[in-house]
Formats: structure tokens, C-alpha cells, sequence
């Protein structure tokens, strides 16, 4: 194996160009990434974070975002993303390596740092944290179009979570063996059904600009009847797959009605629904039937169900209700045959 270091602005160029076959770290799941290239099962579990020297006397997000505050983050990864959604009056300052963040904190020559709370575990000295921005799941990023290298990493990691080597590592470097509060299958299928609902903004923009509708009754039908089809093939019950499929596409149409509703949450960049996100859909899907294939049914209560798929599914048109009828389907779905 050939370790090839990047820079985060440099990642997805790199990625995308197949300079490496995957790349490993602190890479966050989210939906534009998702379009682009396979993703891994999460590996950790992070949260985007404001953090402040413990001697200030700032506490929250509204202390630290004013005119004439200066906040740092690191240059051209998902933290910069989260800043800039998040900080709107102070000045946001980027940097290039991880180094100048713990420096410029602990210099007092700014006011506060956006990082994440694993990465926060290696300051010198423990700042106080005032605000959590994001909840993130990590996880390997394969080249484009290597399907086989990404489902042959998605079997390890499944056998590393069931025979502890995962925990252990998680305890050992990130401070806790946890990867979730669901058991590791229930999470496996929550986090996928959230990986679908992040590509719907994507898909909402695709529709706008090809003056499509939302809604499509004659091509949902046809899923529908395919995933009749493929749940018998795959031993899953066929009627309750098809309800979790009708179910998942009624959420997805909350998200892209909300979407087109209000134009200060269009989604950059932009992608093709032909080449780029139904592939992305598919790919998803073939991994949900998988993961069920070898979890269902679900025992988890609803309640924890449904927290974990809001937290994860951090979309526009998301409601309780909309998420609840996905969880309902999806816990009515009985053990594989």
C-alpha cells in the first residue's frame, strides 16, 4: 500500500483525477461528495465545532460572531463549509495546516477556532468549546467508478465492527469506541437512508434546470414494482421493501419542494441526474438491501430511529412526521428469507 499525503483543498481534485484509489482521514460524508465518488460505511463520528481559549469570557455563537471578532478555520474542507454557513459578521480567516490553529489560538491573536472535537483532542492546552455546528460521520472515499474497491472496504469494516478492532481503535485515538448510540447494523442502515435525503438538494437543482417536475407518478410506480422485483431476488419481504422505497420517495420530494421553494437554498455544484445522481441513488440503494439483507428487522425503538435519521439527514423539508412514516416502513420490514 502507497501512503499519498494531500492537502484538504487539493482533495477532491485528486480524487476525482485518481491520483489515489481512496482517500482515509477525517473525510466527512456529505451529499455533493456522494454524487461525485462511492463513500464507505462511517467509520467515526464527529462534531463540527466554535472553540474559544478557556481565559475568555466568550460563551456562545452569538459572543464570538460580531464585527471585529476573528475566527480561523482550516482551508478548503467540510470545516471551511460549516464556517462560512455559520459565521456571518465576524472576519473568517483560513489557514493551510493544523499547526497555525493551535498556535493562533493559543497567541490570543484571534478570537476563536473552528475545528472538530477529534481534532481538538491534539491542542496544547484545552480550549472551551461554545457551540457544536455540525454532527458528522466519517468514512473512506473511493476513486470514481471503482464499485468493487468501495464494497470490498464496506465487508472489511463490517467484519472490524462486529469483531471489535473498530472500537478499539475509536477508543484509543478518538477517545471513545462508540461509532453512533445505534447498534452498528441499525446505524449502517439509518446512516444510508440519510446519505439518500443529502443528494436531494442535488436532485431538486438537476429538476429545476431541466424544468422537470418533483413529481414523476408513472417512473415511481415503475420503482416501486422494480423494487418488488429486486427485494425477491435479494431474500427481503417484498410489499414492506416497496413501502420503505415509497416512503423514501415521498421524503425525497419534501426535501426538493422545499428546495425549489426557497432559492437561498439552492445547492452548489451542480450535478447531472442522468450521470451523477441517480448512479449516486443506486449505489445507495444497493447498499441498503445489503445492509437489511443482514440486519433487519430493526429493534431499536422509534424514538431512537427517528433522532438519529434527522440528525444525520440535515436537509431542507425534513420534518418529524415525513421521517417517521420512513422509520415506521422501515422497521415493519421482517427478517431476511
Amino acid at each position: 500500500m502507497e501512503i499519498v499525503p494531500f492537502r484538504w483543498p487539493d482533495l477532491e481534485a485528486k480524487l476525482l483525477a485518481k491520483e489515489f484509489d481512496v482517500a482515509m482521514g477525517g473525510v466527512t460524508v456529505r451529499g455533493d461528495r456522494l454524487a461525485q465518488a462511492p463513500m464507505t460505511a462511517a467509520v467515526a463520528r464527529a462534531e463540527a465545532i466554535v472553540v474559544v481559549p478557556a481565559s475568555t469570557k466568550l460563551s456562545s455563537l452569538d459572543d464570538v460572531d460580531r464585527a471585529g471578532r476573528t475566527v480561523v478555520v482550516n482551508r478548503g474542507g467540510h470545516l471551511e463549509k460549516v464556517a462560512r454557513a455559520h459565521i456571518q459578521r465576524a472576519t473568517l480567516r483560513t489557514v493551510d495546516d493544523n499547526e497555525s490553529l493551535r498556535r493562533l489560538l493559543a497567541s490570543g491573536e484571534i478570537d476563536a477556532v473552528v475545528t472538530d472535537s477529534v481534532e481538538v483532542r491534539t491542542f496544547p492546552e484545552t480550549p472551551r468549546v461554545v457551540a457544536i455546528l455540525t454532527r458528522d460521520r466519517k468514512a473512506y472515499w473511493v476513486a470514481p467508478g471503482d464499485e468493487d474497491l468501495a464494497g470490498d472496504l464496506d465487508a472489511w469494516l463490517a467484519e472490524r465492527e462486529s469483531d471489535g478492532t473498530l472500537a478499539a481503535s475509536r477508543a484509543r485515538w478518538l477517545g471513545s469506541p462508540e461509532n453512533g448510540t445505534l447498534p452498528a447494523g441499525e446505524a449502517r442502515v439509518v446512516d444510508l437512508l440519510a446519505r439518500r435525503l443529502l443528494l436531494m438538494p442535488y436532485v431538486a437543482e438537476a429538476k429545476r434546470r431541466a424544468s422537470l417536475p418533483v413529481e414523476d407518478r408513472e417512473r415511481e410506480i415503475e420503482i416501486e414494482c422494480s423494487a418488488r422485483k429486486t427485494a425477491r431476488r435479494v431474500g427481503l419481504a417484498p410489499e414492506p421493501y416497496a413501502a420503505l422505497v415509497h416512503a423514501n420517495i415521498g421524503a425525497a420530494k419534501a426535501v426538493q419542494r422545499a428546495v425549489l421553494a426557497d432559492p437561498s437554498a439552492a445547492s452548489a455544484p451542480s450535478f447531472d441526474l442522468g450521470t451523477d445522481l441517480r448512479p449516486a441513488i443506486d449505489r445507495i440503494d444497493r447498499a441498503l438491501r445489503v445492509e437489511l439483507v443482514r440486519t433487519a428487522p430493526l429493534r431499536s425503538p422509534s424514538a431512537d430511529l427517528l433522532r438519529a435519521l434527522q440528525e444525520q439527514a440535515s436537509v431542507p423539508g425534513l420534518d418529524a412526521r415525513t421521517l417517521a412514516i420512513v422509520v415506521v416502513a422501515l422497521q415493519r420490514i421482517p427478517a431476511a428469507k
